[in-house]
């Protein structure tokens, strides 16, 4: 692999460069990244929504009764 020196170039070019790397990143990399972390945090979020999951088999819903009252 070889390194690139970018110390040598003015600072609006390192900023350019910098920020074609992240386009690079974003568009090859971040596809994989961010499968990984929407993975992660969609676990998270399960997990703190079941800690709230309730039972509801033994109760009875009757739409009729609703609208008698």
């Amino acid at each position: 692999m070889t390194m690139i020196d970018i110390q040598i170039l003015p600072k609006k070019a390192q900023n350019e460069l910098i920020d074609y790397y992240q386009f690079l990143v974003e568009r090859y990399v971040g596809k994989e990244v961010k499968s990984k972390k929407k993975t992660n945090k969609q676990s998270q979020v399960n997990s703190f929504f079941d800690q709230f999951a309730i039972n509801m088999k033994k109760y009875n819903f009757n739409r009729d009764e609703i609208y008698e009252r």
